[in-house]
């Protein structure tokens, strides 16, 4: 796995991070699409140095090459001139070149495939890119989703648990209650024992048929009856 696509990976796991906390998460997501975005804008700007590093080395192995195949060709003339020691340092010319060009082959190599690791890194964060994005709605639907569940379960709770105000309320109920009884007590014990003696309380009820018309014309009526007078 080549460096870019280990950083993005590990900016993927704090944003992740950063989801499971956030407050708002269109905003949240709305910054990690923006620097996902700006991390493969600088991938691509390294990408594009190092394939001008690449093509630079490319063109200087190409140049060795010619050179050999130059100075083996003049080796060549010079032999058929019959110069023989000048065909010599032509082909000393043509061996140099190609220690340049077996030197500088594998350093070419290993940038191209350091270009294709990082093309095909960059390709991949693309793809993640625009994978978050399709499911940007999601995400954020799903959180609040989430988020409205747990404030009905914790309602919920609350309205299950008995609180402190549930039981001033209860106490409250409880004591007008007793104090309701209490009052029918006082009145029943005020009326039965008012401080008059039986035959007082006699008289009283004499008095209070005696100032009843009808009882007084029944009472007459009784008398005559049975010959009273």
């Amino acid at each position: 796995m080549s460096i870019f696509s280990r950083l993005f990976k590990i900016g993927q796991a704090k944003t992740n991070q950063i989801i499971d906390s956030m407050e708002k998460p269109e905003v949240m997501l709305d910054q990690a699409i923006r620097d996902k975005a700006k991390a493969i804008q600088d991938a691509k700007r390294a990408l594009q140095s190092c394939i001008a590093t690449e093509r630079q080395t490319k063109a200087q192995l190409n140049q060795y090459r010619e050179e050999k195949a130059m100075w083996e060709g003049k080796a060549e003339a010079a032999l058929r001139a019959g110069k023989e020691e000048l065909a010599v340092k032509a082909l000393q010319r043509a061996e140099e070149s190609e220690r340049k060009a077996q030197s500088t082959e594998p350093n070419w190599q290993g940038q191209k495939n350091s270009l294709d690791q990082i093309k095909a890194d960059i390709h991949q964060m693309e793809d993640e890119l625009a994978e978050l994005k399709r499911n940007k709605d999601f995400i954020i639907a799903q959180s609040k989703t989430a988020e409205v569940k747990k404030n009905i379960y914790e309602a919920r709770a609350k309205v299950n648990k008995r609180s402190d105000v549930d039981d001033l309320i209860s106490r409250m109920k409880s004591k007008a209650e007793k104090a309701s009884y209490e009052a029918d007590a006082a009145q029943e014990m005020a009326s039965t024992f008012d401080g008059r003696d039986s035959l007082e309380k006699e008289f009283d009820s004499l008095g209070t048929s005696a100032a009843n018309p009808d009882v007084q014309d029944k009472l007459a009526a009784l008398k005559s009856k049975l010959g009273q007078s």
